[in-house]
């Protein structure tokens, strides 16, 4: 059976379809699972103007066999003759004596039915599962349009739905099926009849690319051929290109310039306005910005040129606008828009952006102390951090922000360091992280500022939802703290940044909240060896991470799980025992003091080894020794009946629990 479905709509909002292909794949699939249904060569397809299906599948199906429980065997015969009971029970599920069985169960042996499923014809099924899979199909925003209360993504025009190239009788927000579509807006006039089997080739003749794969390599062609010819560079951007696949059903290169004289102006100025304004490619040319661009274009005409100039016309006025707003931000230094941050409000709860600034200044301060960096220079860096927020630039172009305190920063004569931090501030982004030192105390200070200030005034993350970012400035916090191997306590920025509150939150939970920012991000080591190094302690993200290697370096190098097992059977019977002074008078077998001696020798290291964050040889130590372990356990009760014995036996073992502690909580693994 060859089922097609093609719901085609107004044009789709860009923001919306990113992701779309995904979703509707998940939410199809977990429709035809539930029903048992199997599919094959399943395609996606999503343009400005239509969702669409296909897949085939069998033209029937057979339901799983059913197992029915009964009564028990002793109340279902009598004097080997069925009774009541059984009799009820055959009758109401339409068997006879021949069809039971008695089964073998931990409460005694039971009447059972095996019911075999019977087969369903598919096609009846699919109206219902395609009506459930439209209302299922999440979007972030709906509409509603006409009188009607129904609610949709856009309204729909026209819905083609075919089994085995029949129309399939269907009915959605008042559109009843077909089995024709529409090509292009402008391009495509007649209505296009579809077949399965060559509804890409039947939509492509009326200037529709349907297919999105398809689209994104003709656009990847085309500008490629373009930087070919030119001699050009294209500035790579994933999401530029994904977005204007999503916005072009057949999708044209126009190359366009603008005037030489625009160069003059900061490239992020004119990348930016090209890139989020515009949707247009940028380009560079022997190493600096070229004074040409690509825009896409949904319409192909004899005359290209017009569209081009269009194109032109649009672009020369936005770069003249930057210019002028870049020119008169340059009359004035940058410290002069500081005072004006007294107006602007960063949260109702939390104060003005200049209370903002003057606790930056402080945390950064104090950040960098902690880091051993300099103060001067990140306090700096603070002061500044928010005046770019009211320069006319930053007021047009918002994504700007960081980029134009830096550039303002270096116009002023501002120290190339402190200039770098403003524009680090708001790092990491994709794998760009903070590396100066201001930048680094900048960048931390406003996130711990961020999260604490979120905790105070009760604005922390619920669910899905999470409005001032907090869980991406403690990503943030991570990711800068391991790319730049720093090891600090988290306490002490989070309670610096209390103070300067002047409120008091909770430490702890913003810990555990970072933490568990801590464990998405490493996801990919295994989850025991995580749980057992953030339960162990967790106040010194770097730390944390080296702990884990080394735990991970002891998994890889213990495919048998022998030296895990040996450790863990340490924690498994000291449990919360929680002495550890060993008396060697009490010792009355060997291995007692063999064991005894092997701790004592690797206690006289440990402490050097944790100071130096050298998890690896304090884990290898203990390994090391691991048949004097087993030999312990195989020989010698530690449960004696004499309770000194055994609480000495106890000490003992806990004095190697304490060691490994170091690194991790072994009761956390699975063995």
């Amino acid at each position: 059976m060859k089922l097609l479905f093609e719901l085609f709509t107004e044009e789709l909002p860009a923001s919306e379809m990113s992701g779309l292909d995904n979703r509707a794949k998940e939410t199809l699939t977990s429709l035809l699972d539930a029903n048992d249904i199997g599919y094959q060569d399943l395609k996606i397809y999503i343009t400005p103007r239509r969702i669409a299906i296909k897949f085939k599948c069998a033209d029937s199906i057979n339901a799983k066999e059913k197992k029915v429980m009964g009564p028990p065997e002793n109340i279902c015969f009598k004097d080997n003759k069925p009774t009541k009971a059984l009799e009820g029970f055959l009758k109401k599920n339409n068997a006879t004596m021949d069809d039971i069985e008695i089964e073998d169960t931990k409460k005694g042996k039971y009447v059972t039915l095996i019911i075999k499923g019977e087969s369903k014809a598919v096609k009846p099924m699919m109206p219902n599962i395609m009506q459930n899979f439209l209302q299922k199909l999440h979007f972030n925003k709906k509409m509603r349009w006409g009188s009607g209360e129904f609610e949709f993504i856009r309204p729909i025009h026209n819905i083609t739905f075919t089994i085995d190239d029949e129309i399939v009788d269907f009915e959605f927000a008042g559109v009843s099926s077909t089995s024709y579509t529409y090509g292009h807006r402008f391009l495509s006039k007649d209505k296009i009849r579809l077949t399965y089997d060559n509804y890409e080739k039947e939509l492509e003749s009326g200037f529709v690319i349907v297919n999105q794969e398809k689209r994104k390599q003709i656009i990847l062609n085309q500008l490629e051929s373009i930087c070919k010819k030119e001699n050009l560079q294209m500035i790579y951007d994933d999401d530029l290109l994904d977005e204007v696949t999503n916005l072009t059903e057949y999708p044209k290169i126009v190359l366009g310039s603008f005037e030489e004289k625009f160069l003059k102006l900061p490239k992020e100025v004119l990348i930016t306005s090209m890139k989020d304004h515009q949707r247009y490619f940028a380009f560079m040319k022997d190493n600096r910005l070229a004074n040409k661009f690509a825009a896409v274009s949904n319409i192909e005409t004899d005359d290209m040129s017009i569209i081009q100039t269009g194109y032109e016309r649009v672009l020369r006025a936005r770069f003249a606008d930057a210019e002028f707003f870049f020119e008169e931000d340059s009359k004035h230094r940058l410290e002069e828009f500081v005072s004006g941050l007294n107006n602007m409000t960063f949260q109702e709860k939390l104060g003005t952006q200049y209370d903002r600034t003057l606790r930056l200044m402080e945390l950064s301060g104090f950040i960098a102390w902690l880091l051993q960096f300099s103060q001067d220079k990140a306090m700096r860096a603070a002061y500044l951090s928010k005046a770019d927020l009211l320069t006319q630039m930053v007021y047009e172009f918002p994504e700007l922000q960081g980029v134009m305190g830096k550039e303002y920063a270096l116009l002023s004569g501002e120290d190339k360091e402190v200039a770098e931090a403003l524009y680090e501030q708001y790092l990491p982004k994709e794998d760009e992280v903070p590396k100066t030192q201001a930048g680094i105390s900048l960048s931390m200070a406003d996130k711990f500022d961020l999260i604490v200030g979120g905790f105070i005034a009760n604005l922390k993350p619920t669910g899905t939802k999470d409005p001032y970012a907090l869980r991406r400035a403690a990503l943030g916090i991570i990711k800068t703290t391991l790319d730049n191997k720093l090891s600090f306590e988290l306490s002490k920025p989070i309670d610096k940044a209390q103070k300067l509150y002047k409120k008091d939150t909770n430490t702890k939970e913003i810990i555990d909240f970072i933490k568990t920012r801590f464990t998405n991000y490493l996801s990919d080591y295994p989850h025991d060896a995580l749980s057992a190094v953030v339960e162990s302690k967790f106040n010194d993200i770097y730390d944390a991470y080296l702990r884990l290697d080394a735990l991970n370096k002891l998994f890889e190098n213990d495919p048998n799980k022998e030296n895990r097992f040996a450790i863990k059977r340490v924690f498994n019977i000291v449990k919360d025992f929680d002495k550890k002074d060993v008396d060697k008078s009490l010792f009355t077998q060997d291995e007692e003091k063999e064991l005894y001696n092997a701790i004592e020798e690797i206690e006289k290291k440990v402490n050097e080894l944790v100071f130096d964050k050298k998890y690896n040889d304090i884990l290898n130590s203990v390994v090391s020794i691991k048949s004097v372990i087993n030999k312990f356990f195989d020989n010698v009760m530690v449960m004696d009946k004499d309770e000194k014995i055994k609480n000495n036996r106890l000490s003992l073992l806990n004095r190697l629990k304490s060691i490994v502690l170091n690194v991790a909580d072994f009761k956390f693994l699975e063995i």
